[in-house]
């Protein structure tokens, strides 16, 4: 083969991702609390950034729900801030060591322990590794570890879930037999749900064990939980979707959005300023501060469109509910509105919409389709009716994933395999037929 070696020009075009474009694209996929909190760290280093405070608003969505949840207003939530105090879960256990006679030995062993208490309330660490880690006698922390379980709140310093539940109930005003004879000889079975080997061993029906388990709902399998306080996180949508004269409108809830201006007192300064380099670095700064500007304002333009071609091809969602969400993919999306598929990606992270319906965030309304089945239905629908289905079931006699997929057939003309109810099941987070289950 004749190979040549040397120097040869040729011409080619490529994308160059100037800083201007990074910070674009950066943005474009910020949530509007990654957008603030930017844009806040920017006016530290450009003094012409000026970031106008919103009006406070009146109505706060919780992550956690699609329900409503009326903010209280500034001045209160100061007043409470300053009044409010939360003892950890340390703090609560070291206060009740205050009254008790301990030697020093025993107050140094005791406060190893607690410090060694995860979130839950449970000593994770073993103890032999906490005795060499402190120098301290091994003998000293078991001895220990027996005063700490009987603290408040029941269930603390215990070493797994199964002598937690029984701490709880051996400190029962009323001791419950049959329960702790379960939870102390039969643990493992009894939380397999493996129940009628359970009660051959046991001789108790399968009654009475269900009776168990619903005795031992009631009680905390991680009483530190009450002391590990974490804020609530609470979004506001920064789209709302609403019918105005028979016509479903997209709104930008300009709340939430940033309002950004030039500072018009250093812009002053740069056009009166005679110093060459007050001059070049005021003019670097202000035409970084008109490319945020530009590039809010893109940012907001892309997420109205996109928001836009969502709600014509997902009208009946928004008409009928979710039962009526149809497969959608982000390539269908940004061929629509002319974008790179990427671009419409990074437009749905982290970002909420208001509807009729409830609160969502934009990537729900993208599902695939069915390949067993029609392409018109989406798989979110098929995962809503297969909830519905399981909340109507039977306890006694639950549905199985085989008689799900015989459901969806006879009552939807759905046609999908008994793997994939399997699959949406836990994808919902709903247990087998077995576990679901009552006696």
């Amino acid at each position: 083969m004749d190979m040549k070696v040397g120097l040869f020009q040729e011409q080619s075009l490529k994308l160059n991702m100037t800083q201007e474009l990074k910070q674009a694209i950066t943005l474009l996929q910020y949530s509007s609390i990654e957008l603030v909190s930017y844009i806040e760290d920017l006016t530290l280093e450009n003094p012409l950034v000026e970031l106008k405070e919103k009006q406070d608003s009146s109505v706060l969505y919780h992550t956690s729900s699609r329900t409503r949840a009326t903010s209280t207003s500034k001045k209160s939530d100061m007043i409470e801030n300053v009044s409010s105090h939360v003892s950890t879960l340390q703090q609560h256990l070291e206060a009740q060591l205050l009254g008790m006679k301990l030697s020093a030995t025993e107050k140094r062993a005791l406060h190893i322990l607690i410090q060694a208490l995860d979130p839950n309330g449970y000593i994770e660490a073993d103890l032999s590794l906490l005795a060499d880690k402190f120098s301290i006698r091994l003998e000293d922390l078991h001895e220990q570890l027996i005063v700490l379980q009987n603290l408040d709140p029941a269930g603390v310093g215990a070493r797994n879930l199964q002598e937690c539940i029984s701490i709880q109930l051996s400190r029962l005003p009323e001791r419950n037999k049959t329960a702790e004879l379960i939870v102390n000889n039969h643990f493992y079975l009894f939380a397999e749900k493996a129940w009628k080997e359970l009660s051959k061993k046991t001789k108790l029906d399968l009654k009475e064990i269900q009776s168990v388990q619903d005795f031992i709902k009631t009680l905390h399998p991680r009483p530190g939980l009450a002391y590990h306080h974490v804020h609530e996180n609470y979004i506001v949508p920064e789209l709302i979707v609403s019918k105005i004269h028979d016509e479903w409108e997209v709104m930008f809830n300009d709340e939430v959005s940033p309002n950004v201006t030039i500072n018009s007192k250093y812009e002053a300064d740069f056009s009166s300023t005679e110093d060459a380099d007050v001059k070049n670095y005021l003019s670097s700064k202000l035409n970084q501060c008109r490319w945020l500007i530009k590039t809010l304002n893109q940012r907001k333009d892309t997420m109205m469109k996109v928001m836009k071609e969502i709600v014509r091809r997902q009208t009946d969602f928004f008409e009928k509910g979710e039962l009526f969400m149809k497969p959608l993919t982000l390539k269908t999306v940004a061929d629509a509105i002319e974008v790179h598929e990427s671009t419409v990606s990074r437009t749905v992270r982290e970002k909420y919409v208001q509807t009729p319906h409830g609160l969502y965030e934009l990537k729900y309304f993208f599902s695939n389709g069915l390949e067993q089945s029609s392409p018109d239905i989406s798989a979110s629908a098929v995962k809503t009716i297969i909830e519905q289905m399981i909340g109507r079931e039977d306890k006694l006699t639950p549905l199985s994933d085989q008689k799900i997929v015989a459901k969806l057939s006879e009552e939807h003309n759905i046609d999908v395999s008994r793997r994939t109810v399997a699959k949406y099941r836990d994808q919902l987070g709903i247990a087998s037929s077995a576990v679901r289950k009552r006696y």
